[in-house]
């Protein structure tokens, strides 16, 4: 179980899977996602089994990228990790990703 960000940066790495449990956009939610670059900065996703999404084909196919943040704007509960978009208040509306690693 994911505790912190940086079990988080070592579970995240190429080929690591995660399902988005809450998102800014709800048409993400419930997606599962594969990992196809991750760096000290942030990582790029791609859905593995829709090869022609627009998440998947975004940033010249690398797929979706997730900066890291700062620990502060992060939350571990119970093996769910999300991140807000701000480091004082952790509410539905301020939640960017809300991520389970597979």
């Amino acid at each position: 179980m994911v505790k912190n960000l940086a079990q988080l940066k070592r579970a995240l790495v190429k080929g690591a899977e995660f399902e988005i449990v809450a998102h800014a956009r709800q048409g993400c939610v419930g997606q599962r996602r594969r990992v196809n670059v991750a760096d000290s900065t942030g990582f790029y996703s791609i859905i593995p089994d829709q090869p022609d999404s627009r998440e998947t084909l975004a940033n010249n196919g690398k797929g979706s990228y997730l900066g890291w943040s700062k620990a502060a704007f992060w939350k571990f509960e119970g093996g769910t990790c999300t991140l807000y978009d701000s480091d004082k208040s952790f509410t539905p509306e301020h939640i960017i990703i809300s991520l389970k690693v597979v």
